[in-house]
This record gives structure tokens, C-alpha cells and sequence, in this order.
């Protein structure tokens, strides 16, 4: 797929701020060509669209080309208006430029486009607040904003607040949190206390989509049920997070979290010291689970992400195990019940772009209370590590 980049620059004053008119009439000027069929064949077929509205927050420390190729995988299936903001805060100096430009993506071979807009806003020191002011005039009218925020959450942050108040969905990546435990909390304590106002994504919550699906199909043969109501053991091993190694990976904590909230079993605390981390989960009065969590080294697992999952029962002859294959291409499901043993379901395990993750995320609509539960077990799990 062709993407076709136009850039114009558009010089606007720290003093009073981004000048929205400017910028529109930039944006209006980009397309006339294609309005008044005075342009080129080219520039004739050009279709604009605007499917929704795109917010991204991002530092100056994050890669600027690794963001272009992000939103041009974006752009093939969600043409809109995007608008990225590149924040220093730490500059002492203001600073405050805008840039107008547009993304096509090319139909075939008749040369026909379909394109989206996008303002970048390259922001400094006092020009950061005066940038946000800018954004909600920008907003194309009556189609969704989504807010993709390459940064970590912060519940007193007022940038992030303001952003949140203006979107629909906020995007977020918890694998790319600095302090796992700290920033999970953090994010699980937003939800809860302003779900009206928060419906978020998480780019690592669609990395489990796989094992997830595996882990529910268990539930899905009958044979299975009568071992599957006795399990009192799951034990997770993970890769461990490069910035955080002694910290377990939100992918394991998540994993956790869905379990317990979709069987319903609650938290009682940590577990007995082994080497990892243990807790115990209650299941009804009388069954106890116990979760024991290990980080290996696992070569090509990725950053923090799932290697295996083992469900069991110390009373029954039955367990049920789901894991990176040995070429770490597929996810595999294995089921041992009295000594036989069954080879189930196989899923391929794609390493998608975080473009293409991105990308699915804008398909999705409303709140993802699954998630959101999940997420609230796994912050209750972390504080579970401090008592």
C-alpha cells in the first residue's frame, strides 16, 4: 500500500498562542485543487476522508519516523484528521510551530486517493499548555476522537486530563511503562474513580487477544469441565520486563486478572515464599488457587510477554497448558487427562507492528469493562506484593 506525505509549514506565535484560523485555511488550501478540478489528473482524484479524529501525545524523545510509519499504517484504514502533539517539557524555552500536512493512500492503479489531514504541533516549556488550548477547535465535528497517548498516564497530569475530557477512547501501552507496578496502579486508580470520563485501550491487552482465546477454549469441551471446577494451581511464567526486571510484566498480571474476574474469584493475598511471586485467589468457601508467577529467559519471547500458562489440580490427574511454540511462531494448547494426553488448538502468533495494533484499536467502540476488571484485579495483585 502507497502512502503519499504533502508537507507545508505554518510558523505560528508562542505569544498568542496556535492561530486556528491559519491552520484551517492551510488545511482548505491543500485541498483545493482536488475541490475545483482545476489540478492535475492526479490531484483530481483525490477523495478527502475523515473517519475520525486522532490525538497523539507524544515526547520529544520518541521516534519521529517510528511515529510517521505508525500513522501511515493508520491512515489505510482510518483516513481522518490527525493531530500530533511533540511535547518538551523540560525545555526552558517556549516554543510553538505547527505543520499542516496530508496522508493518501493510493486505489489501485487508477491513481485515485483517498487521504487524511494532519497538524503536527511542536511544543516547548510554557508552549506545552498554550498547544492544548489549540486542540478542541481542531476537532473535526460529530465523528469519534480517540486520544493515542505514547506516555505514561498521570492522574494529576493536566495535559493528559484535558486530552481525556475531549476523547472517546484513550490508547495506551502498558508494556511501555517506566515502573510497571506504580504506573498500573496509577491507571487502574484513573478508571475507577472517573469511568464516565475514561474508556481506555491497551495496545498490551490486544497483545493477549491469542491467549486468551486458548485459555477459553478449555472451557469449551465438556469433558473438561468436571477437572477444570477442581483446578487450585495456575502457574505463569514470563518474560521479564527489560526496564523493570524484578517487577512482574503487566502481560502476567492481566492474564491474571482476567481469570479471576471471569471465574469470579477473589484476591486473599500473597502466598507462601517461593522463588517468584505466589498469591492466593479464593474460589467460592472452600477452594483456594494458588498463582505462582516466574520470569525466564525465554529467547525471542519479546519484552515482557506471556511464554506459558499451566492450569492444574493437585486432586485430579488433569492439566491443562497453553505455550509459546518451540519456534516461538504459534501459541499451543496441551490437555493431560489421566495420563493422555491431547494436543489441541494452535494459534499463529504474529508480532504485529504497534501501527497495526494501533489501527485495530480505532475499530473498537465503547468501554472495555473486561478490561477495565481485569486491570483492577492486577492492581489489587501489586498491592498485594507490598503488604
Amino acid at each position: 500500500m502507497e502512502i503519499q506525505t504533502q508537507e507545508n509549514a505554518v510558523q505560528v506565535s508562542t505569544a498568542k498562542g496556535i492561530d486556528v484560523g491559519k491552520i484551517e485555511k492551510e488545511l482548505a488550501a491543500m485541498w483545493k485543487p482536488a475541490d475545483d478540478g482545476k489540478g492535475s489528473s492526479a490531484e483530481a482524484g483525490v477523495t478527502r476522508a475523515c473517519a475520525l479524529n486522532l490525538l497523539v501525545y507524544a515526547t520529544v524523545t520518541d521516534d519521529r519516523t517510528g511515529i510517521d510509519e505508525m500513522l501511515d499504517t493508520v491512515c489505510e484504514n482510518h483516513p481522518g484528521r490527525t493531530l500530533v502533539l511533540m511535547a518538551d517539557r523540560e525545555s526552558k524555552e517556549a516554543k510553538l510551530d505547527a505543520y499542516v500536512s496530508t496522508r493518501c493512500r493510493m486505489l489501485g492503479g487508477n491513481r485515485k486517493q483517498i487521504c487524511g489531514e494532519q497538524v503536527t504541533i511542536e511544543a516547548a516549556g510554557a508552549g506545552v499548555g498554550v498547544a492544548a488550548s489549540a486542540i478542541e477547535p481542531l476537532l473535526v465535528p460529530d465523528v469519534s476522537v480517540f486520544l493515542w497517548w505514547k506516555d505514561i498516564p498521570h492522574y494529576e497530569d493536566k495535559l493528559f486530563n484535558r486530552l481525556t475530557a475531549l476523547s472517546d477512547r484513550v490508547v495506551i501501552d502498558s508494556t511501555c511503562f517506566d515502573h510497571p507496578y506504580e504506573d498500573l496502579s496509577r491507571l487502574a486508580q484513573i478508571i475507577r474513580e472517573r469511568p464516565q470520563l475514561m474508556s481506555v485501550s491497551d495496545l498490551n491487552w490486544g497483545r493477549l487477544t491469542a491467549w486468551r482465546t486458548l485459555i477459553a477454549s478449555f472451557w469449551d469441551v465438556p469433558d473438561y469441565k468436571p477437572y477444570l471446577d477442581k483446578i487450585d494451581r495456575i502457574a505463569i511464567e514470563y518474560d521479564a520486563p527489560d526496564i523493570a526486571p524484578d517487577e512482574i510484566a503487566p502481560t502476567a498480571l492481566l492474564i491474571v486478572g482476567w481469570l479471576a474476574s471471569r471465574l469470579g474469584w477473589n484476591l486473599e493475598g500473597r502466598g507462601e515464599e517461593q522463588s517468584g511471586a505466589t498469591f492466593r485467589l479464593r474460589a467460592g468457601e472452600e477452594r483456594v488457587i494458588n498463582i505462582e508467577m516466574r520470569a525466564t529467559e525465554y529467547e525471542g519471547c519479546g519484552d515482557g510477554m506471556l511464554a506459558a500458562l499451566t492450569i492444574s489440580a493437585e486432586d485430579s490427574s488433569a492439566g491443562f497448558h497453553v505455550a509459546l511454540s518451540d519456534d516461538r511462531k504459534n501459541i499451543v494448547t496441551e490437555a493431560r487427562i489421566d495420563g493422555s494426553r491431547t494436543v489441541g488448538r494452535v494459534l499463529s502468533y504474529e508480532r504485529k507492528t504497534e501501527g497495526q495494533r494501533l489501527s485495530r484499536e480505532l475499530s473498537l467502540a465503547g468501554r472495555d469493562l473486561i478490561y477495565e476488571e481485569a486491570l483492577a484485579i492486577a492492581a489489587g495483585l501489586i498491592e498485594a506484593t507490598r503488604s
